[in-house]
Protein backbone atom coordinates (compact mmCIF):
# COMPACT_ATOMS: atom_id res chain seq x y z
CA UNK A 1 0.00 0.00 0.00
CA UNK A 2 1.42 3.37 -1.04
CA UNK A 3 1.26 5.68 1.99
CA UNK A 4 2.94 8.87 3.07
CA UNK A 5 2.61 10.87 6.27
CA UNK A 6 1.76 14.46 5.48
CA UNK A 7 1.40 17.63 7.47
CA UNK A 8 0.62 19.90 4.54
CA UNK A 9 -2.24 22.42 4.56
CA UNK A 10 -2.96 21.10 1.06
CA UNK A 11 -4.57 18.08 2.72
CA UNK A 12 -7.29 19.74 4.76
CA UNK A 13 -9.92 17.32 6.01
CA UNK A 14 -13.26 18.12 4.41
CA UNK A 15 -15.08 17.04 7.57
CA UNK A 16 -13.15 18.47 10.56
CA UNK A 17 -10.57 20.69 8.76
CA UNK A 18 -7.65 18.92 10.43
CA UNK A 19 -4.28 19.35 8.64
CA UNK A 20 -1.92 17.54 11.02
CA UNK A 21 -0.72 13.96 10.63
CA UNK A 22 -2.98 13.05 7.73
CA UNK A 23 -1.83 10.05 5.69
CA UNK A 24 -1.73 9.76 1.90
CA UNK A 25 -2.80 6.70 -0.09
CA UNK A 26 -2.99 5.73 -3.74
CA UNK A 27 -5.98 3.59 -4.74
CA UNK A 28 -6.91 2.03 -8.09
CA UNK A 29 -10.25 1.98 -9.89
CA UNK A 30 -11.25 -1.68 -9.82
CA UNK A 31 -15.00 -1.92 -10.37
CA UNK A 32 -14.74 -1.28 -14.12
CA UNK A 33 -11.13 -2.48 -14.17
CA UNK A 34 -9.50 0.67 -15.62
CA UNK A 35 -6.89 0.48 -12.83
CA UNK A 36 -6.52 4.28 -12.97
CA UNK A 37 -4.79 5.58 -9.82
CA UNK A 38 -6.18 8.22 -7.46
CA UNK A 39 -4.76 9.94 -4.40
CA UNK A 40 -6.69 9.80 -1.14
CA UNK A 41 -5.83 10.72 2.43
CA UNK A 42 -7.03 9.64 5.86
CA UNK A 43 -7.71 12.33 8.46
CA UNK A 44 -5.68 11.76 11.63
CA UNK A 45 -8.45 13.35 13.70
CA UNK A 46 -11.83 12.04 12.50
CA UNK A 47 -10.52 9.09 10.48
CA UNK A 48 -12.43 9.94 7.31
CA UNK A 49 -10.81 8.64 4.09
CA UNK A 50 -11.28 11.14 1.27
CA UNK A 51 -10.19 11.78 -2.27
CA UNK A 52 -7.50 14.47 -2.63
CA UNK A 53 -8.69 15.85 -5.97
CA UNK A 54 -11.97 14.99 -7.67
CA UNK A 55 -11.38 14.08 -11.35
CA UNK A 56 -12.89 16.45 -13.89
CA UNK A 57 -14.23 13.60 -16.03
CA UNK A 58 -16.29 11.75 -13.40
CA UNK A 59 -18.91 10.81 -16.01
CA UNK A 60 -16.32 8.41 -17.41
CA UNK A 61 -16.62 6.35 -14.25
CA UNK A 62 -20.43 6.18 -14.44
CA UNK A 63 -21.02 4.43 -17.79
CA UNK A 64 -24.49 3.38 -18.94
CA UNK A 65 -23.72 -0.09 -17.57
CA UNK A 66 -23.16 1.28 -14.03
CA UNK A 67 -25.39 -0.85 -11.82
CA UNK A 68 -27.65 1.84 -10.32
CA UNK A 69 -28.38 3.38 -13.73
CA UNK A 70 -29.77 0.17 -15.20
CA UNK A 71 -33.51 -0.15 -14.86
CA UNK A 72 -35.47 -3.33 -14.26
CA UNK A 73 -38.71 -3.90 -16.13
CA UNK A 74 -41.78 -2.62 -14.29
CA UNK A 75 -43.82 -5.83 -14.36
CA UNK A 76 -47.49 -5.78 -13.43
CA UNK A 77 -48.52 -7.40 -10.15
CA UNK A 78 -51.68 -9.48 -9.83
CA UNK A 79 -54.44 -8.18 -7.50
CA UNK A 80 -53.94 -11.14 -5.14
CA UNK A 81 -50.21 -10.55 -4.92
CA UNK A 82 -50.81 -6.83 -4.30
CA UNK A 83 -53.12 -7.71 -1.40
CA UNK A 84 -50.59 -10.12 0.12
CA UNK A 85 -47.76 -7.61 -0.21
CA UNK A 86 -49.80 -4.84 1.43
CA UNK A 87 -50.70 -7.12 4.32
CA UNK A 88 -47.04 -7.97 4.81
CA UNK A 89 -46.10 -4.28 4.66
CA UNK A 90 -48.62 -3.40 7.37
CA UNK A 91 -47.01 -5.97 9.66
CA UNK A 92 -43.53 -4.61 8.99
CA UNK A 93 -44.76 -1.06 9.70
CA UNK A 94 -45.92 -2.15 13.15
CA UNK A 95 -49.62 -2.78 12.43
CA UNK A 96 -49.75 -6.44 13.32
CA UNK A 97 -52.68 -8.81 13.13
CA UNK A 98 -52.95 -12.59 12.99
CA UNK A 99 -53.20 -12.77 9.19
CA UNK A 100 -50.30 -10.50 8.28
CA UNK A 101 -48.11 -12.02 10.99
CA UNK A 102 -48.55 -15.50 9.48
CA UNK A 103 -48.10 -14.13 5.95
CA UNK A 104 -44.80 -12.49 6.87
CA UNK A 105 -43.43 -15.72 8.34
CA UNK A 106 -44.34 -17.69 5.21
CA UNK A 107 -43.71 -14.99 2.62
CA UNK A 108 -40.46 -13.32 3.65
CA UNK A 109 -40.28 -9.54 3.05
CA UNK A 110 -37.52 -7.81 1.05
CA UNK A 111 -34.29 -7.02 2.88
CA UNK A 112 -34.97 -3.28 2.81
CA UNK A 113 -37.88 -3.70 5.22
CA UNK A 114 -35.21 -4.04 7.92
CA UNK A 115 -33.73 -0.67 6.91
CA UNK A 116 -37.15 1.03 7.07
CA UNK A 117 -37.96 -0.05 10.61
CA UNK A 118 -37.95 2.81 13.09
CA UNK A 119 -38.67 5.49 10.47
CA UNK A 120 -42.32 5.91 11.57
CA UNK A 121 -43.56 5.36 8.04
CA UNK A 122 -47.05 4.75 6.72
CA UNK A 123 -47.99 3.62 3.24
CA UNK A 124 -48.74 7.25 2.30
CA UNK A 125 -45.58 8.83 3.77
CA UNK A 126 -43.75 11.12 1.35
CA UNK A 127 -40.45 9.33 0.70
CA UNK A 128 -37.46 10.70 -1.23
CA UNK A 129 -34.53 8.57 -2.40
CA UNK A 130 -31.48 10.72 -3.19
CA UNK A 131 -29.02 9.28 -5.69
CA UNK A 132 -31.48 6.53 -6.59
CA UNK A 133 -30.28 5.78 -10.12
CA UNK A 134 -33.12 4.52 -12.29
CA UNK A 135 -35.32 3.99 -9.23
CA UNK A 136 -35.48 0.21 -8.88
CA UNK A 137 -35.76 0.39 -5.08
CA UNK A 138 -38.64 2.86 -5.31
CA UNK A 139 -40.42 0.64 -7.83
CA UNK A 140 -40.05 -2.31 -5.48
CA UNK A 141 -41.36 -0.22 -2.57
CA UNK A 142 -44.38 0.79 -4.65
CA UNK A 143 -45.16 -2.85 -5.40
CA UNK A 144 -45.03 -3.52 -1.65
CA UNK A 145 -47.67 -0.85 -0.99
CA UNK A 146 -45.97 2.57 -0.61
CA UNK A 147 -47.81 5.20 -2.65
CA UNK A 148 -45.87 8.48 -2.51
CA UNK A 149 -42.35 7.95 -3.83
CA UNK A 150 -39.86 10.35 -5.43
CA UNK A 151 -36.25 10.00 -6.51
CA UNK A 152 -33.47 12.35 -7.63
CA UNK A 153 -30.25 11.52 -9.45
CA UNK A 154 -28.17 13.94 -11.56
CA UNK A 155 -26.51 11.09 -13.48
CA UNK A 156 -29.61 9.66 -15.19
CA UNK A 157 -30.11 10.60 -18.84
CA UNK A 158 -33.50 12.28 -18.30
CA UNK A 159 -36.48 12.39 -15.96
CA UNK A 160 -38.12 8.98 -15.52
CA UNK A 161 -41.88 8.71 -15.00
CA UNK A 162 -42.66 5.18 -13.90
CA UNK A 163 -46.30 6.05 -13.25
CA UNK A 164 -48.20 5.17 -10.07
CA UNK A 165 -46.70 8.17 -8.21
CA UNK A 166 -43.09 7.07 -8.82
CA UNK A 167 -41.02 9.78 -10.52
CA UNK A 168 -37.24 10.11 -10.78
CA UNK A 169 -35.94 13.63 -11.44
CA UNK A 170 -32.66 14.35 -13.20
CA UNK A 171 -31.38 16.83 -10.61
CA UNK A 172 -30.01 16.99 -7.10
CA UNK A 173 -32.10 17.54 -3.99
CA UNK A 174 -31.78 21.32 -4.31
CA UNK A 175 -33.85 21.09 -7.50
CA UNK A 176 -36.96 20.01 -5.57
CA UNK A 177 -39.38 22.39 -3.89
CA UNK A 178 -41.06 20.04 -1.45
CA UNK A 179 -40.76 18.50 2.00
CA UNK A 180 -40.64 14.81 2.80
CA UNK A 181 -41.42 12.54 5.74
CA UNK A 182 -38.44 10.33 4.97
CA UNK A 183 -35.28 11.10 2.99
CA UNK A 184 -32.95 8.21 2.31
CA UNK A 185 -29.64 7.63 0.59
CA UNK A 186 -28.58 4.06 -0.11
CA UNK A 187 -24.84 4.05 -0.74
CA UNK A 188 -24.91 7.40 -2.51
CA UNK A 189 -23.90 9.77 0.33
CA UNK A 190 -20.25 8.75 -0.09
CA UNK A 191 -20.43 10.00 -3.69
CA UNK A 192 -21.19 13.58 -2.55
CA UNK A 193 -18.45 16.18 -3.12
CA UNK A 194 -19.69 18.33 -0.22
CA UNK A 195 -21.39 16.11 2.38
CA UNK A 196 -22.08 18.94 4.84
CA UNK A 197 -23.85 21.03 2.20
CA UNK A 198 -25.84 17.97 1.17
CA UNK A 199 -26.91 17.27 4.76
CA UNK A 200 -28.03 20.90 5.07
CA UNK A 201 -30.15 20.50 1.91
CA UNK A 202 -31.62 17.27 3.26
CA UNK A 203 -32.51 18.98 6.53
CA UNK A 204 -34.21 21.79 4.60
CA UNK A 205 -36.32 19.27 2.66
CA UNK A 206 -37.22 17.24 5.75
CA UNK A 207 -40.61 17.63 7.44
CA UNK A 208 -40.49 18.62 11.11
CA UNK A 209 -41.06 15.08 12.36
CA UNK A 210 -39.30 13.46 9.44
CA UNK A 211 -36.51 10.90 9.49
CA UNK A 212 -33.31 10.46 7.49
CA UNK A 213 -31.74 7.13 6.54
CA UNK A 214 -28.15 7.10 5.29
CA UNK A 215 -26.62 3.74 4.36
CA UNK A 216 -22.88 4.09 3.84
CA UNK A 217 -19.59 2.16 3.89
CA UNK A 218 -17.42 2.72 6.97
CA UNK A 219 -13.63 2.75 7.06
CA UNK A 220 -13.38 2.24 10.82
CA UNK A 221 -13.97 -1.41 10.06
CA UNK A 222 -12.34 -4.82 9.97
CA UNK A 223 -12.41 -4.88 6.16
CA UNK A 224 -10.42 -1.65 5.74
CA UNK A 225 -7.90 -2.65 8.40
CA UNK A 226 -7.51 -6.10 6.82
CA UNK A 227 -7.52 -5.33 3.10
CA UNK A 228 -6.28 -1.73 2.91
CA UNK A 229 -5.97 -0.62 -0.71
CA UNK A 230 -7.82 -3.77 -1.84
CA UNK A 231 -10.95 -3.04 0.23
CA UNK A 232 -13.79 -3.31 -2.27
CA UNK A 233 -15.83 -0.43 -0.83
CA UNK A 234 -13.08 2.12 -1.43
CA UNK A 235 -14.49 2.25 -4.98
CA UNK A 236 -12.08 4.93 -6.19
CA UNK A 237 -12.76 7.46 -7.62
CA UNK A 238 -16.56 7.28 -7.19
CA UNK A 239 -16.45 7.32 -3.39
CA UNK A 240 -15.24 10.79 -2.38
CA UNK A 241 -15.65 10.34 1.40
CA UNK A 242 -15.45 7.07 3.34
CA UNK A 243 -16.66 7.86 6.82
CA UNK A 244 -16.17 6.71 10.38
CA UNK A 245 -18.69 6.94 13.21
CA UNK A 246 -16.74 9.97 14.43
CA UNK A 247 -16.79 11.82 11.10
CA UNK A 248 -20.52 11.15 10.72
CA UNK A 249 -21.17 12.45 14.23
CA UNK A 250 -19.22 15.63 13.45
CA UNK A 251 -21.15 16.14 10.21
CA UNK A 252 -24.52 15.63 11.88
CA UNK A 253 -23.67 18.15 14.62
CA UNK A 254 -22.58 20.75 12.07
CA UNK A 255 -25.79 20.25 10.10
CA UNK A 256 -27.97 20.57 13.19
CA UNK A 257 -29.09 16.94 13.04
CA UNK A 258 -29.13 14.11 15.60
CA UNK A 259 -27.99 10.55 14.98
CA UNK A 260 -30.68 8.50 16.71
CA UNK A 261 -29.53 4.99 15.79
CA UNK A 262 -26.78 3.10 13.95
CA UNK A 263 -27.37 -0.40 12.60
CA UNK A 264 -24.53 -2.35 10.98
CA UNK A 265 -25.65 -4.22 7.86
CA UNK A 266 -22.47 -5.44 6.14
CA UNK A 267 -22.44 -8.77 4.32
CA UNK A 268 -20.09 -11.19 2.56
CA UNK A 269 -19.50 -8.69 -0.27
CA UNK A 270 -16.76 -7.03 1.82
CA UNK A 271 -14.73 -10.25 1.61
CA UNK A 272 -15.64 -11.50 -1.86
CA UNK A 273 -14.86 -8.21 -3.59
CA UNK A 274 -11.72 -7.50 -1.57
CA UNK A 275 -10.29 -10.99 -2.08
CA UNK A 276 -10.85 -10.59 -5.82
CA UNK A 277 -9.10 -7.22 -5.85
CA UNK A 278 -6.11 -8.80 -4.09
CA UNK A 279 -5.87 -11.09 -7.11
CA UNK A 280 -6.34 -8.18 -9.56
CA UNK A 281 -9.83 -9.34 -10.59
CA UNK A 282 -12.17 -6.35 -11.24
CA UNK A 283 -15.72 -6.49 -9.94
CA UNK A 284 -17.10 -6.44 -13.49
CA UNK A 285 -14.70 -9.08 -14.83
CA UNK A 286 -16.18 -12.12 -16.57
CA UNK A 287 -14.80 -14.38 -13.83
CA UNK A 288 -16.03 -12.16 -10.98
CA UNK A 289 -18.47 -13.66 -8.48
CA UNK A 290 -20.95 -10.98 -9.60
CA UNK A 291 -20.99 -12.38 -13.14
CA UNK A 292 -20.00 -16.04 -13.00
CA UNK A 293 -21.03 -18.47 -10.25
CA UNK A 294 -19.13 -21.17 -12.16
CA UNK A 295 -15.81 -19.43 -12.86
CA UNK A 296 -15.31 -17.34 -9.70
CA UNK A 297 -12.60 -18.17 -7.17
CA UNK A 298 -14.87 -18.94 -4.19
CA UNK A 299 -16.32 -22.22 -2.98
CA UNK A 300 -19.84 -22.35 -1.56
CA UNK A 301 -18.32 -23.20 1.81
CA UNK A 302 -16.10 -20.10 1.74
CA UNK A 303 -19.03 -17.84 0.85
CA UNK A 304 -21.02 -19.23 3.79
CA UNK A 305 -17.99 -18.67 6.05
CA UNK A 306 -17.75 -15.04 4.91
CA UNK A 307 -21.49 -14.56 5.45
CA UNK A 308 -21.22 -15.77 9.03
CA UNK A 309 -18.15 -13.61 9.67
CA UNK A 310 -20.06 -10.56 8.40
CA UNK A 311 -22.86 -11.23 10.90
CA UNK A 312 -20.32 -11.50 13.70
CA UNK A 313 -18.65 -8.22 12.68
CA UNK A 314 -22.01 -6.45 12.54
CA UNK A 315 -22.79 -7.56 16.09
CA UNK A 316 -19.40 -6.18 17.15
CA UNK A 317 -19.98 -2.88 15.28
CA UNK A 318 -17.01 -3.76 13.09
CA UNK A 319 -18.70 -4.37 9.73
CA UNK A 320 -17.82 -2.24 6.73
CA UNK A 321 -21.22 -0.56 6.27
CA UNK A 322 -24.06 0.70 8.42
CA UNK A 323 -27.43 2.45 8.45
CA UNK A 324 -27.42 5.87 10.12
CA UNK A 325 -30.81 7.18 11.30
CA UNK A 326 -31.04 10.93 11.83
CA UNK A 327 -33.65 13.52 12.74
CA UNK A 328 -33.85 17.25 13.40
Amino acid sequence: MDTTDVNSPMNICGICQNTSGNKNYVFREMMLGTRDEFEYFACANCGCLQITNIPEDMARYYPDTYYSLQSQKNKKTSPLKKFLKKQRLQYCLGKSNFINKILTKIYKPPQYFEWLKGLNLTTTSKILDVGCGSGDLLLSMHKEGFTNLTGVDPFIAQNIHHGNNVTIHKCDIAGLQSQFDCIMMHHSFEHAANPLALLAQIKEALADNGRILLRIPLCDSYAWRTYGEHWVQLDAPRHFFLHTQKSMSLLADKAGLRITKIVYDSNEFQFLGSEQYKQDIPLNASRSFTNSPEKNIFTKEKIIEYRELAKKLNNEHNGDQACFYLSK
